[in-house]
């Protein structure tokens, strides 16, 4: 059976949303805009570099999504919440063709939070 026809993962996709409060200050909040997403997580080599004195860049997951499942578009910033409460912050993405019979990937780019 192939990967896609039973996906091994599930993840809820957050959106961030920014708040000003009272005193001028800004809260980042997570909204869920798609729930129990099935995918696959799988580890991914990936490093850390400096610019301007912070590390940027930091990948340890690689996450697979059939693109005809997403119901909103994955954009950097993002938080995937695993079934199993895993917290992956999304750091980049790529969005593959059908070819063959095979259908069409998302790959996601993330860092493992917790």
């Amino acid at each position: 059976m192939a990967i896609y026809s039973n996906p091994p993962h599930a993840v809820d996709i957050r959106s961030v949303d920014t708040t000003r409060d009272a005193g001028g200050g800004t809260t980042n909040t997570y909204i869920t805009v798609q729930s129990a997403v099935p995918c696959s997580i799988d580890t991914h080599g990936g490093s850390e570099q400096d610019r301007f004195d912070q590390p940027q860049n930091l990948i340890t997951h690689r996450v697979a999504f059939l693109s005809a499942v997403l119901t909103t578009p994955i954009v950097r910033g993002m938080k995937l919440i695993a079934s199993d409460g895993s917290t992956y912050h999304v750091k980049g993405f790529v969005a593959g063709r059908a070819y063959g019979g095979i259908p069409a990937f998302v790959y996601v780019d993330v860092e493992q939070l917790s």
